[in-house]
């Protein structure tokens, strides 16, 4: 009887300690699903003393991110900067110098460089050069390639094919599932500009209408088709955008100008991996009237069988009061719905578009509506409710990659601009996603 009592007794210990040892599994589980999902603090990706800004954000299929950004030095010169970050948003390793020439890039808050990755891993960086010109700034659009991991780069390539010394810029880069790479962008190479002032003085440039280009390469960005016109009259400081859909339907779109300086936002779209393009679309006439330039171009974004487009710009035309909004296509990008109101108030620079399972599409901006700037995120939804990203950040950039969302953005630190970044699960907003 001792014996048996004994093992009923060791029977019933056992049991309990499985159920605690259970019981705290359980906890560890929930205790690291939180940690997964909560944000950690920013972290400082550029060099303590540079003065950097305008960052591009591209996810990796690895759940890891490639952020580039731009050094600005003396005398008008700069370096696009390119780091691999691991899931949580921290270096992987020593940021590397994507142009070969020391100082010869150029940059500013409306033409950031651009980052892509492609299915094979390779990474895109697009950037653009400054060009010496009697008449004043010009720039060649180039686009480099690492396959490595963003170690090493290869020799740039230019994207422009006219070989004038006229500005080529606010470029956007997409890569295609057959790992062809897009890059459109405005151009000055048919704008008459003005001539050089008297006793061989030159004028100061004048922003003219742009056009707008568009560019193909189906060799993994080693060379680029003949450029494309796909516009003109295309609103000369307003960044393009650039999307791609399935079957590789590429679609591009830009600030469009209209006669009495009224300003729209413009598609085009490619059916054949672009080798031509449709007749530009109105996605909406804001019947915005501006002398001025708004340094804020659309957002894209393309998915599914039926090729549901939407797009996301910012406008303070007579249709609506100040702030961002969005419209979309059923039908592959032919004709789009009546705008709607995403977020009331003002935003400055050019709103991203995000896709994930999780949060469906989702715009991200910085607003600039209490007199410090703001990253803000919102899904696309009608009666949608914008939440803070960043509480103090400037000109962010954005991906979701694996189950984490990235937000780098411009931070000032001892009178110097510093690039952060910051992560978090993206469970930890939960935006409802687009119907």
């Amino acid at each position: 009887m001792l014996t048996k009592r004994s093992a009923i007794i060791t029977a019933i210990a056992l049991a309990l300690l499985l159920a605690g040892c259970a019981r705290r599994a359980t906890q560890d589980t929930s205790k690291a699903g939180a940690d997964a999902d909560a944000s950690p603090k920013p972290v400082r990706i550029s060099a303590e003393y540079a003065d950097a800004a305008e960052p591009s954000i591209a996810p990796a299929l690895d759940g890891t991110t490639f952020i580039a950004w731009v050094e600005h030095l003396p005398n008008k010169e700069a370096n696009v900067m390119l780091a691999h970050l691991d899931r949580e948003g921290r270096p992987a390793g020593a940021p590397v110098r994507v142009n070969p020439n020391g100082g010869e890039a150029t940059a500013w808050r409306g033409d950031p460089p651009t980052v892509a990755v492609g299915a094979d891993g390779t990474v895109y960086v697009g950037w653009t050069a400054r060009v010496a010109s009697e008449r004043g700034h010009a720039t060649d659009l180039y686009l480099s390639a690492s396959r490595d991991e963003g170690k090493t780069f290869e020799p740039p390539v230019k994207v422009n094919d006219d070989g004038k010394k006229v500005t080529h810029g606010m470029h956007s880069l997409a890569v295609g599932r057959d790992e062809r790479v897009y890059v459109v962008w405005l151009d000055e190479r048919n704008v008459p500009l003005p001539p050089p002032g008297k006793d061989g003085k030159k004028m100061e440039h004048m922003e003219a209408n742009r056009e707008v280009f568009f560019a193909a390469s189906t060799n993994g960005g080693r060379s680029f088709a003949h450029n494309l016109r796909l516009g003109k009259e295309a609103c000369p400081c307003c960044k393009t955008a650039l999307a791609v859909g399935a079957d590789d339907r590429v679609y591009a779109s830009w600030r469009q100008v209209l006669p009495g300086e009224f300003r729209h936002i413009a598609l085009a779209y490619s059916g054949d991996g672009g080798a031509t393009f449709s007749q530009p679309t109105i996605v909406s006439d804001d019947r915005w009237m501006t002398a001025s330039c708004p340094v804020s171009g659309p957002a894209l974004s393309a998915y599914g069988a039926s090729e549901t487009v939407r797009a996301v710009w910012y406008t303070e035309g007579d249709k609506g009061a100040p702030g961002l909004y969005w419209a979309e296509s059923r039908d592959g990008g032919q004709t789009f719905s009546e705008s709607r109101p995403l977020a009331a108030g003002r935003a400055r620079g050019n709103p991203l578009l995000l896709m994930s399972v999780v949060m469906g599409t989702t715009a991200v901006w910085e607003s600039a509506e209490t007199g410090s700037s703001r990253v803000m995120y919102a899904p696309l939804a009608d009666k949608a409710e914008a939440a803070p990203l960043v509480a103090s950040g400037e000109l962010p950039a954005a991906a979701v990659s694996g189950d984490r969302l990235f937000v780098g953005y411009i931070s000032g630190v001892n009178d110097r601009r510093s690039i952060w970044v910051v992560r978090q699960g993206v469970r930890t907003a939960k935006p409802k996603p687009a119907a």
